[in-house]
């Protein structure tokens, strides 16, 4: 089975560009500088979750069973199926692990390291 392309939501492409247009016409260079800094940043993270390269941490945004929020993963397997997060919790017999959907990760999981530095 071929691997998708990775895809973008047309939401968060708009939502980016209105953000960028509304702090550049309040002279906030510096700020939208570091907001596309930070959104190429994800990008090439997001990327290297789709290819599978290197390791790649995330934290759960919501408490999922046993998982806190804040609580650190690493992807451990992602392909068509989804995304498999083996969760770093302290104290835990055996490991604990979540599949997440393509479709449905980003209302659960985020990439370790995003910022909300550049978001008002």
């Amino acid at each position: 089975m071929e691997r998708e392309t990775p895809k973008v939501k047309l939401e968060t492409v708009i939502r980016l560009c209105t953000e960028g247009i509304e702090m550049l016409s309040q002279n906030k260079v510096e700020e939208t500088m570091n907001g596309l800094m930070h959104t190429l940043e994800m990008a090439r993270q997001m990327l290297a979750v789709h290819n599978s390269r290197g390791e790649v941490w995330v934290k759960a945004k919501v408490k999922l069973g046993d998982i806190a929020p804040e609580t650190r993963g690493k992807i451990i397997r992602n392909d068509e199926a989804g995304m498999l997060v083996q969760w770093n919790v302290s104290g835990s017999q055996r490991p604990l692990v979540d599949l997440f959907l393509r479709d449905q990760f980003e209302d659960y999981i985020e990439l370790e390291g995003s910022c909300n530095n550049h978001q008002h």
